[in-house]
């Protein structure tokens, strides 16, 4: 087929309707890769750019890795569409731009699913003295939000400084990454459709903050950064919100208080110390400091971390041959408050035989002795005033007080005496543990034939560790302060460099990942693996091919990976029989997963990508076979259920094969 008719079939296949002079000129205009939006005003440099980006996804057995089950298996239409504005000022007073603007709009839509573009946050309902009932609501118009608006000035140009080297002055909001973006990455706002898919544009906000840079000398240069990660002390209603009344010592002082900002600060020095025609070498050695006061283990506001992270990332290149490596380590402490677990919830008490009816009651406290024999005794019930309620909040606060008799009182005036005993979980000892992880990865690859294709190899590894904050709740528990060693990254969303991952890792790795969690003697509902799929607790290496080669005067990029991933720290085996996870460590072996990123230049700034993947469960999934979804999972699957039945079947985790595919087209003008 002819160029020419083949560009216009895709324009016509991929475009807007537009009349014939329109589909010549844009036709002209990308084959000369000519770029209409750009314009100067004064000493205002300006360029608007669009984006868009339709794309076709398809997955199976890409969450439970069960084929027997009909729900996992996904299909969608989806396109994002992107508007940047830049603007420079300064080229022809300062000889190069003193300041610069820039903003992007977006729009994101799962076609023919209006509820997919925008959602407001999730809020509860207070009936009475129950609060509960979470809900949210969809925005269901093709609205643009701001995914990236930041302004940045030289400050010696402004300021009038003089200055022998240029420092930057940038504020907004904007991306910033440390090394390769595992200790901390860019991906604060999340697209929240990504799950089971691999996709590079998932970011959907960058977090707002500022950042100072320049150069020191000719081969140093330097970013601090810091940024707002959440702000709960912006007005006085989240000053004066009630969220501490469950912690030790808070009964009758429960409002937040101000102060409780989270953020990050950040730093890096780039050092490129040998840089010529034959070779390059970088190193950036980077540390950063996440002090979050109100973080959830169990309930909000229940936790606090300080968190600081120190790492070095380097690149080398020498002729044919690339390679490169990022490592960092976890230092600081989490603080875990002891907690009083008994809230007010609404149970569904059935009265034969004039049937079931609401009651408030409190779960934490019972009217019966607790025992191994009884372990689900009758909850006290509530009524606001009464004797009862006041024995229940005047009781002390401490684990040692799990299972033991509180007192007994009436319900009102003439009532039955009940007896009132604390539940085996009413209280969460407090504790402190201390961040011990670490994670290094490396990769390498050698240019083989004429700079049409390269092999790569990498490997990386990630520390792993129990979840310190499991068993809080059990009386035999010695709860001392706990160092916790798995790595914590911060909004990472790592797929990988010279070897890259399209369905484990990052946004598209979302096949569970369990963390062992101990048998527990008396809650029984919690005794399946908690999930992790976050750069931690992880083992991997792989081979790739980068082969670039020309067809029919178009460029083609084609890359092929294989990559087996596993754990650093042996997890549980789950039995499915008892439906509990048993002492005996599970095979550390996740699986293989095979992939291919593949993209084509149907015309100047117009491509046409692929990227499919194929996962292998490996011996690990084989040991924790019949894993149930978690309870906030079920929720989620039974919220449309109003037949009241609770004994159909729940997808359970699998041993099959998955597969994703996504093709799609990306335009730019």
């Amino acid at each position: 087929m002819k160029r020419f008719p083949f560009y216009f079939l895709v324009l016509f296949l991929s475009c807007a309707p537009l009349n014939a002079q329109e589909y010549v000129s844009a036709y002209e205009s990308l084959k000369k890769n000519k770029k209409p939006l750009a314009f100067s005003v004064g000493d205002i440099d300006g360029k608007v750019q669009f984006k868009w980006k339709p794309e076709t996804f398809y997955a199976r057995n890409s969450n439970l890795l069960n084929n027997s089950n009909k729900s996992d298996q996904l299909f969608r239409n989806q396109s994002t569409v992107d508007t940047n504005l830049n603007l420079k000022y300064g080229s022809q007073c300062f000889g190069h731009p003193a300041t610069e603007f820039f903003v992007t709009l977006r729009n994101k839509n799962i076609w023919g699913n209006p509820r997919s573009i925008l959602s407001t946050t999730e809020s509860t309902v207070k009936l009475v003295d129950y609060v509960g009932g979470s809900h949210r609501h969809d925005i269901t118009r093709l609205v643009p939000w701001v995914r990236e608006i930041w302004l940045r000035f030289n400050i010696g140009d402004v300021f009038g400084v003089g200055f022998s080297n240029d420092h930057h002055f940038t504020l907004g909001a904007f991306p910033f990454e440390l090394g390769r973006g595992i200790a901390l990455g860019a991906a604060y706002g999340i697209n929240p459709v990504a799950l089971g898919f691999y996709s590079d544009n998932t970011i959907d906000q960058y977090a707002f903050g500022f950042k100072f840079s320049g150069r020191l000398h000719s081969t140093l240069t330097y970013d601090l950064y810091g940024e707002i990660v959440d702000n709960k002390s912006s007005t006085f209603n989240q000053t004066t919100e009630k969220v501490l009344g469950q912690q030790f010592g808070f009964r009758n002082n429960q409002v937040r208080g101000g102060g409780k900002v989270e953020y990050i600060v950040a730093g890096r020095l780039r050092w490129i110390p040998v840089s010529n025609a034959h070779s390059t070498v970088s190193f950036e050695p980077y540390l950063l400091y996440l002090d979050a006061p109100e973080q959830r283990v169990e309930i909000n506001a229940d936790s606090e971390s300080k968190l600081g992270t120190f790492g070095m990332a380097g690149e080398y290149v020498y002729g044919n041959l690339e390679w490169g490596f990022d490592a960092a380590i976890n230092t600081g402490r989490q603080v875990v408050p002891g907690i009083d677990r008994n809230i007010v919830d609404l149970i569904n008490v059935y009265d034969a035989p004039a049937g079931g009816r609401f009651q408030e009651v409190n779960t934490g406290v019972v009217t019966q002795q607790p025992t191994e024999d009884n372990p689900n005794p009758p909850k006290a019930p509530f009524v606001a005033g009464s004797e009862v309620q006041r024995i229940i909040e005047r009781s002390p606060q401490a684990a040692a007080q799990n299972g033991e008799y509180i007192g007994s009182g009436t319900l009102g005036s003439g009532g039955d005496i009940i007896q009132l005993y604390n539940d085996f979980n009413r209280f969460r000892e407090p504790k402190k543990n201390s961040f011990k992880g670490w994670m290094a990865v490396a990769d390498a690859s050698y240019w083989i034939y004429k700079r049409k294709a390269r092999l790569a190899a990498g490997i990386g590894a990630a520390s792993g560790d129990e979840n310190p904050n499991i068993n809080l709740d059990d009386p035999n528990a010695s709860n001392p302060d706990n160092n916790y060693k798995g790595f914590v990254s911060l909004q990472e969303l790592y797929t990988g460099e010279r070897i890259q991952s399209a369905f484990f890792l990052g946004g598209a790795g979302r096949v569970p990942r369990p963390l062992s969690t101990p048998t527990r003697r008396i809650d029984r509902l919690r005794v399946t693996p908690s999930r992790a799929n976050g750069f931690t607790n992880l083992l991997f290496g792989g081979v790739a091919l980068h082969w670039f080669p020309t067809i029919c005067d178009r460029n083609l990029v084609i890359r092929p990976n294989i990559m087996f991933f596993g754990q650093q720290h042996a997890t549980r085996k789950f039995d499915i029989a008892t439906k509990q996870s048993l002492k005996e460590p599970a095979s550390r072996f996740y699986g293989t997963e095979i992939n291919t990123f593949a993209d084509v230049a149907l015309m100047p700034d117009f491509k046409l990508y692929f990227v499919g993947s194929v996962f292998v469960p490996g011996g690990h999934y084989n040991d924790i076979k019949g894993t149930p979804l978690d309870r906030d999972q079920q929720k989620i699957i039974d919220k449309l259920d109003a037949t009241g039945i609770d004994f159909d079947r729940v997808p359970l985790l699998g041993t099959d094969t998955a597969y994703t595919i996504n093709i799609g087209l990306e335009l730019r003008v």
